[in-house]
């Protein structure tokens, strides 16, 4: 027992003793500070219309305060122009037109308490589903000292009919080098890129590309990635192209095959694709095609 106390007595005593006591309070988004001041994504299906994210400010103390903590939160536009430099995205303010705040930016975390919220309304019928949209969120001002978790990036997206999770499986040739074989069956993502439209977000390489096989080492083409249209009338995949340009700078381009199925079945999800890939600078002669794909896209569930 007397080890014990004196134990104690050095821990309290120490170098490493903190007295959290002397502590001052703080506020911060507790959110943000889950996410690291990273994307909080929000990603909703098609069929939802309207929804609701509350966003809470929480005080940071040993206890509660005897008086009120006032603070305004606002818009972190300088913030969010920040991460995209920094990350190489281009992520844009999510429209005004698209939510509603109910509550008002001020807020007040009553005295004895340590949570207030507001609460951001969408309309996701006014969301451009081409866009990538975020609404950043910040504490502006506040009556007691403000954390470092304090950068809220609410990530909007709402998921059209055709996105979820894959297995492909087909056939894939490469004229300007027998060693290129094709890696299926392989997983992707279809991401909604538009109302009508997806990425195919390649899981293995981890992003939009095509997987291949390079002498049996799995491998991909650079600056070319598959965005395919869809007719919702029709389920006719009515045209694919490269996400990196038509034609991206390295001259690679997407076109449809018309000989191919290219059609969405809507009774299962599933999808059948045949399209080229063009390289003028590969293949000089018109139609300068370089590669063949003829793909089956198994529909597994929701990404």
């Amino acid at each position: 027992m007397a080890g014990l106390i004196s134990l104690s007595s050095c821990l309290k005593n120490g170098n490493y003793y903190t007295d959290f006591a002397a502590v001052g309070a703080s506020v911060d988004l507790p959110l943000a500070a889950s996410k690291g001041n990273d994307l909080a994504p929000f990603t909703y299906d098609a069929t939802i219309t309207s929804a609701s994210i509350p966003v809470y400010i929480n005080l940071s103390s040993p206890k509660t305060l005897g008086t009120a903590v006032t603070a305004t939160l606002g818009l972190d536009t300088a913030y969010l122009n920040s991460y995209n430099s920094d990350n190489g995205t281009s992520f844009e303010v999510l429209p005004d037109s698209v939510y509603t705040i109910a509550g008002g930016w001020d807020r007040n975390i009553p005295a004895g308490k340590r949570l207030d919220s507001m609460v951001v309304n969408l309309d996701l019928t006014k969301l451009d589903l081409a866009g990538s949209y975020i609404l950043p969120i910040t504490i502006a001002q506040a009556s007691v000292p403000i954390e470092q978790w304090n950068h809220l990036m609410l990530y909007i997206s709402v998921k059209n009919q055709y996105d979820g999770h894959y297995s492909v499986t087909g056939t894939f040739s490469d004229v300007s080098n027998g060693a290129f074989t094709d890696n299926y069956p392989m997983e992707v993502n279809l991401v909604t890129s538009g109302p009508n439209s997806v990425d195919v977000f390649n899981l293995d390489v981890g992003g939009v590309y095509y997987e291949f096989l390079n002498g049996g080492t799995p491998t991909y083409y650079g600056s070319f990635g598959v965005r395919m249209f869809i007719d919702p009338a029709t389920n006719n995949i009515t045209s694919v192209i490269n996400i990196y340009g038509q034609p991206a700078p390295n001259g690679r381009s997407a076109q449809i095959d018309p000989s191919g199925i290219n059609k969405r079945d809507p009774s299962t999800g599933n999808i059948d694709v045949k399209y080229f890939m063009i390289q003028p600078s590969v293949v000089p002669t018109p139609p300068s095609i370089r590669s063949y794909f003829n793909e089956h896209y198994k529909y597994l569930g929701p990404r």
